[in-house]
């Protein structure tokens, strides 16, 4: 007896559904997942672009001001006061060096003499104000020869 054909059952057409979107679950999860690392991994880039920018930055103050003074408050890196020597002011390295993260430590205009001593940055943190839990944090020394005892 030959029975005839034509279209498919109900429980084909399940099973075919069922696949797909076992399929598809797994494709979404896995672009879902691409997605918030890809994020997350802008957002980590981007902080240290930022440290590094503000390092440079400070590297230049140092090296071409006989004095200055560097404040770091929560939500700015901040130069003023750089002198090109002891009588004539600089005034091209003053101003905000950064106001777009959260900074530590804090430093409150404490005066650098680069041609006496290094600027020690132990621990210089840049932290994401969204997500104060991502953040970069640098250990840095800034010199330049030394002319003065």
């Amino acid at each position: 007896m030959k029975k005839n054909e034509q279209g498919m059952t109900l429980v084909e057409v399940l099973a075919t559904l069922v696949l797909l979107s076992l399929v598809a679950a797994v494709i979404w999860t896995t672009i879902s997942i691409a997605s918030q690392f890809n994020i997350s991994e802008t957002s980590n880039l981007r902080l240290q672009q930022e440290a590094n920018y503000i390092i440079s930055q400070l590297q230049q103050v140092h090296r071409n001001c006989f004095t200055y003074d560097l404040t770091i408050s929560q939500n700015e890196v901040r130069v003023d006061n750089c002198m090109e020597d002891k009588d004539i002011p600089k005034e091209s390295y003053n101003g905000v060096v950064s106001n777009q993260f959260d900074y530590l430590p804090k430093i409150d205009h404490e005066e650098q003499t680069p041609t006496t001593k290094d600027l020690i940055l132990t621990s210089f943190k840049v932290t994401d104000p969204v997500r104060v839990k991502r953040f970069v944090e640098i250990t840095t020394v800034i010199s330049r020869y030394k002319t003065e005892n």
